[in-house]
């Protein structure tokens, strides 16, 4: 499977507040609860605990929070962007303004770090980091991240 194929206008949300990790994760539990048979907790909780094992961020800006949930039908990824720097790992200087959420099946520990795998290549371009930061709309970002991980051969 490509990162191409799993990411969708829909599930891309430009315009987060969040004070914390906490809350952070807590904006993606209740957005991507609709799209499986999880309850926003169930996500906020998965991604938070991923989270308190160590730091989601990749640095200049960025992030990839990403758990295993039982229960969930398909790996799921969303994009989304923080109005303000959020810290992911209690360092200031940290701050994260992007990231790439992943949501995986425990059954599919092969797609879930061969999706993570795609997100790092294609985040490795300051200028798709850049675009993606400035992004007006969620297609562009989308379109962004499709032609860079074409770019790539992904």
């Amino acid at each position: 499977m490509k990162i191409q194929d799993l990411i969708d206008p829909a599930r891309v949300f430009l315009d987060l507040e969040a004070v914390d990790v906490k809350t952070a994760m807590s904006e993606f539990g209740k957005r991507l609860a609709a799209g499986t048979k999880l309850s926003s907790s169930e996500i906020t909780e998965a991604l938070i605990e991923r989270e308190r094992l160590g730091s989601t961020s990749v640095g200049d800006g960025f992030a990839i929070p990403h758990c295993k949930i039982p229960g969930l039908g398909s790996i799921q990824v969303a994009l989304g962007r923080f109005a303000t720097e959020v810290s992911f790992d209690n360092n200031e200087a940290a701050g994260v303004r992007f990231v790439f959420v992943v949501l995986s099946p425990p059954d599919q520990p092969a797609l879930h770090l061969q999706i993570l795998s795609q997100i790092a290549r294609t985040l490795k371009s300051h200028d798709v980091r850049l675009n993606l930061l400035e992004a007006p709309d969620a297609m562009t970002a989308v379109d962004l991240v499709r032609r860079m991980a074409d770019r790539e051969g992904l």
